[in-house]
């Protein structure tokens, strides 16, 4: 792994989140947790989860390691985990821009970084369904499975306003290979 590559990667996807102070970050397919990590002094929360039990047990390992008290990891699988996650905290957010001063969140930010697959449909439906999700950075190992999940993403559902892409970017972490990483923002559409 090119470890320069990587640094410029977890810089990429923390300018691209516009995290702050009063994000809630959710890292989907965590791993150890090292991307929501390194944003963790940046933001409110980080909620992890990945469906490795030994990732997410190096994932809290790491937070305590550093210090990093705000950030939680969960595992289990992201389908079957996320959807009440979302709900659970997105509850917790104010309901007017009166109340967004005193709630410790009022900004919603999702991380993925799924396995060659892509992401599983629920997780997709989860991400579209949570009209308080309006960022989202993909992190993909396989480009096709990144255009499949993206035209889902930008689909619109019901009334919901669809993602729309910003842009995207590959992060050669595997010099001379054929692989890279390639990273997508997405905004939700006013």
């Amino acid at each position: 792994v090119n470890t320069a590559a990587a640094e410029v990667l977890y810089h990429l996807v923390g300018d691209w989140a516009q995290c702050d102070a009063k994000t809630l970050l959710f890292d989907v397919c965590c791993g150890t947790g090292t991307i929501g990590l390194t944003l963790a002094r940046r933001v409110a929360r980080v909620v992890g989860i990945d469906i490795v039990e030994e990732a997410i047990t190096d994932a809290k390992a790491n937070a305590h390691m550093n210090g990093i008290e705000n950030a939680e990891f969960v595992a289990g699988k992201a389908e079957e985990t996320l959807p009440g996650l979302l709900e659970d905290f997105c509850k917790k957010l104010p309901s007017s821009a009166e109340d967004a001063g005193a709630a410790e969140y009022n900004n919603v930010v999702a991380i993925v970084d799924p396995p060659r697959a892509g992401l599983h449909k629920k997780v997709l439906n989860a991400l579209r369904r949570n009209e308080h999700l309006n960022r989202l950075v993909y992190v993909s190992c396989n480009p096709a499975t990144l255009v499949e999940n993206a035209l889902k993403l930008c689909t619109p559902i019901d009334k919901i306003p669809a993602f729309r892409p910003v842009k995207a970017v590959a992060v050669d972490l595997f010099p001379h290979t054929a692989h890279c990483e390639a990273v997508m923002l997405f905004e939700r559409q006013s």
